[in-house]
């Protein structure tokens, strides 16, 4: 194995202990920490179904505690929906353009995603059939193209009037029914399985993150307030990181 072959490793390590952080103390993001940091390192079709599957034994652990409401759950499969039918596309899209291109083009979404959040701008969305489908398709064409749909979930919830916990849990849900069609869909589509050694480092870096942000939580360090705030500005410096190398590169 060369040395680009161990930075790349070390590179997903690392990114996944960001990434378990991140999913355990806000519920998403794991996906918008390791995809932009990871773009460029690794094929787009070892590393969706890659940061896909860690995404998804996120969501599975995280599941026992935050439920879907019940008067939920049709909006869920709504999401879900549209991100299945339009995650193809995304991977098909993503073909078309320079890895560099995606790279850059991920790193803006996540800093713009932060930077909303961070200046929390008072905008209302009522919520309907039809825009649940549609932000479940742009969600899918962002994961298919760029490897994270989470943020135009959640920024569609954030501006609705669920309540946090609510929101969180839907979120979270949709966050990993969408992993779970992206590991199907780019494994289909690549006829590749050379993904599935790289979970031997992933997962228990993100189970790192995972247990780290537990305690954070257990001990109450930091407050829930500071803890999302933490994390944007993390989020934040890790895109602008991104734009930065990509310029110099």
């Amino acid at each position: 194995m060369n040395s680009f072959d161990w930075f790349a490793i070390a590179l997903l390590a690392v990114s996944a202990i960001l990434g378990g952080l991140f999913r355990r103390l806000s519920g998403f993001g794991g996906a918008m920490v390791m995809s932009p940091l990871l773009m460029g390192f690794l094929p787009l079709a070892v590393l969706i179904p890659v940061v896909m599957f860690i995404e998804l034994l996120g969501g599975v652990w995280l599941a026992r505690n935050w439920r879907v409401a019940k008067e939920d759950r049709p909006r869920m499969y709504r999401l879900l929906l549209g991100a299945a039918i339009c995650l193809p596309i995304g991977i098909a899209v993503s073909m078309q353009f320079p890895v560099q291109f995606l790279k850059i083009a991920a790193s803006f979404a996540v800093l713009c995603f932060a930077l909303y959040f961070l200046f929390q701008p008072h905008v209302q969305v009522a919520l309907s059939n039809l825009k649940d489908t549609l932000i479940g398709s742009g969600a899918g064409l962002l994961l298919g193209s760029c490897g994270f749909g989470g943020p135009v979930v959640a920024l569609y919830l954030n501006a609705s009037s669920l309540e946090f916990s609510r929101s969180r849990a839907l979120l979270s849900q949709v966050t990993s029914g969408m992993a779970l069609f992206a590991i199907i869909t780019a494994s289909i589509i690549g006829s590749d399985l050379t993904w599935l050694p790289l979970l031997l480092v992933g997962l228990p870096a993100f189970l790192l993150g995972f247990y780290i942000a537990h305690r954070i939580d257990q001990e109450h360090l930091i407050t829930q307030a500071k803890i999302k705030k933490i994390c944007l500005y993390l989020l934040a410096a890790n895109a602008i990181f991104n734009l930065l190398v990509s310029a110099l590169i």
